[in-house]
């Protein structure tokens, strides 16, 4: 029986999900044993650094997480930087197979005049503040404006969006940062903005996350009907199914009824700002997005 000893470098999805594919190929002629390194105290990455805090379920997968972690040929060293502890020639060394699983702590910039002003953000910052990462618990975020500028069209940009303009008070009962519902619950912002630079038809967004807006209690959803109807006369008739439902959620939400309500969620599409402009006086937030669409 041959033996294979394996490192992988990252305890996220993708570190744990290799653990797991090579669980999947030992049988009696080949075992592999893996050693699983992670740089922070605790481990599952985007999955507890990445989740908005108010999806809860989205995080169970950490239950499969669990699973892999439970096997006898499996090892997690949490707290070691590959580079500082270790070296990666000794890993190289040390193993038959080494596999880097690290992802990219870098936001993606968007190029523009203004980018590098006080308050504007990367959600590859933003989020990991919400939810704890140690990294990023010290931001220095400002929400004493009222309005918020997201940049971007994808789940990210909705869950960035969506924390701003929701109640706070309900993610008291969230596991979201003590630093960050504190601010939140202080917050002064009760305009969100989402920009994004292309029509509706190219958003990505998933339709659950567009349905479930209409639920913000403080909060009114503002779609433009026309742009809406636009966007689905652009789209051909064999559209793919996940756009039509984008579509469909978003025109359900342009047409709804709107109340009296504290809050305002606003979306604008086809529109990308040449430069971001800001004063010495915080008179917005803006938040460039790290994934989906721009």
């Amino acid at each position: 029986m041959s033996t294979y000893n394996v490192a992988i470098v990252g305890a996220g999805p993708a570190g744990y999900f290799s653990a797991q594919a090579l669980q999947g190929l030992s049988n009696n002629q080949s075992i592999f044993k893996v050693d699983l390194f992670e740089r922070l105290p605790t481990p599952w990455g985007l999955v507890r650094s990445g989740v908005a805090p108010d999806h809860p379920k989205i995080k169970s997968v950490s239950k499969v997480f669990e699973k892999i972690s439970d096997d006898q040929n499996f090892r997690l060293f949490a707290n070691v930087e590959v580079g500082r502890d270790v070296s990666l020639d000794a890993l190289k060394l040390a193993y038959d197979a080494v596999i880097l699983a690290v992802g990219t702590p870098l936001g993606k910039r968007l190029g523009i005049p203004g980018e590098d002003l006080l308050n504007v953000w990367s959600s590859a910052e933003f989020v990991p503040w919400y939810n704890g990462h140690p990294d990023y618990s010290d931001l220095g975020i400002d929400l004493s404006g009222k309005r918020a500028i997201v940049i971007g069209a994808g789940n990210v940009a909705m869950d960035v969006a969506r924390l701003l303009a929701m109640n706070p008070n309900d993610l008291t009962t969230t596991d979201i940062s003590d630093h960050a519902l504190d601010l939140l619950l202080a917050s002064s912002i009760t305009d969100v903005r989402i920009c994004a630079r292309r029509g509706a038809e190219f958003a990505s967004f998933t339709a659950p996350e567009l349905r479930e807006l209409p639920e913000l209690r403080d909060t009114n959803v503002v779609i433009s009907a026309e742009e809406i109807s636009d966007a689905l006369t652009r789209s051909s008739d064999e559209v793919e199914r996940h756009v039509k439902a984008n579509l469909d959620a978003m025109y359900s939400i342009a047409t709804m009824a709107r109340s009296e309500k504290n809050k305002q969620l606003e979306f604008h599409f086809g529109y990308t700002p040449k430069e971001i402009r800001g004063t010495k006086k915080v008179e917005s937030v803006i938040f460039s997005t790290l994934h989906g669409d721009i």
